[in-house]
């Protein structure tokens, strides 16, 4: 199905798409493809923190979700049963992983690159689409970068956005931010065969894990090295879990640890009762360009601040 899409007049931005499908992937006799549902923005929260196993789909839904955006705003109809939105300014993507050699620049500094233009030009009314953040340096330097852009969009900028991610622990994190919510690409999984089966739909919740060696195991990883990984893997797990602070947050009986989200919004605060409105804001995005827009923007940072500690 296909459908002329339907834009709202709202100061805040929205985005339904009922029963979309990517419009370059035709289902054919043998294969199917599996449409979704993304609602963004309005009343429900302006992130999805997407989860999943490898190969499960969220690449696509994020790629289908830009499509349909752009084909909306284009004047095209769009593969979905409905489709109603305001319109955005722009799109911005980070996805997949490349090198510029001949800048001198890693993949890494590409990726980081990429997401700075993210995070100093954004406005509420863009469309953020970001894919693994973090995954080109060490897990613990990617998962804080990770962490802190995903708290900056959610509560500075105020744009709908979809972030894809393998490190669980933001799922925890942010699972008492009422902008965020998790979500993840549905599956079923045979532990002891080490056989998924991706049922590529998107359900509410955050997956747990990323089932990485069932992938090793389909794209024919000696079993020997894939049964040693998968040992090494719990090993791994069990350590982190006893540093998680997120995880001590629901076993501690002497109440809620204060997470980096808690002390970066209590020091923002700080910051405003002693200095001028013009600090901490996106400097180049178009809804900052003058002092109205910056004492706007800095409102709405309030109040997401106020909402999430009520919430």
């Amino acid at each position: 199905p296909v459908c002329r899409p339907e834009f709202v007049d709202s100061e805040k931005s929205v985005l339904e798409l009922h029963d979309l499908r990517h419009p370059c992937i035709a289902a054919g006799v043998a294969t199917d493809f599996i449409p979704n549902d993304t609602y963004l923005g309005g009343e429900r929260p302006n992130i999805i923190v997407l989860t999943g196993p490898n190969m499960g789909g969220k690449s696509t839904l994020l790629r289908q979700t830009c499509v349909a955006i752009i084909m909306a705003q284009l004047g095209c109809y769009v593969p979905a049963s409905k489709c109603r939105m305001t319109p955005f300014d722009r799109i911005y993507t980070r996805i997949g992983a490349n090198d510029n050699i001949l800048a001198g620049q890693s993949t890494f500094m590409v990726e980081l690159s990429e997401t700075s233009k993210i995070l100093h030009e954004a406005t509420p009314h863009s469309m953020v689409i970001l894919d693994e953040l973090g995954r080109g340096t060490s897990t613990f330097d990617g998962y804080a970068i990770a962490y802190a852009v995903l708290h900056y969009l959610a509560t500075h900028v105020g744009c709908l956005g979809l972030f894809s991610t393998h490190y669980q622990t933001l799922c925890q994190e942010f699972e008492r931010v009422p902008e965020v919510v998790n979500m993840h690409m549905a599956y079923h999984i045979d532990e002891n065969e080490h056989d998924i089966t991706f049922l590529y739909k998107l359900t509410e919740g955050a997956c747990q894990k990323s089932f990485g060696m069932n992938v090793a195991n389909m794209a024919g990883i000696p079993k020997s090295i894939v049964e040693q990984a998968d040992t090494a893997a719990a090993q791994f797990e069990q350590t982190h879990r006893l540093k998680d602070t997120t995880l001590l947050m629901d076993v501690d009986s002497s109440g809620p640890v204060a997470t980096p989200s808690m002390l970066s919004d209590f020091e923002y605060l700080m910051k405003v009762g002693g200095s001028s409105a013009d600090d901490d804001v996106g400097d180049k995005a178009v809804d900052t360009r003058n002092t109205a827009g910056r004492h706007h923007r800095q409102l709405q940072i309030l109040k997401r601040i106020a909402k999430a500690y009520a919430h």
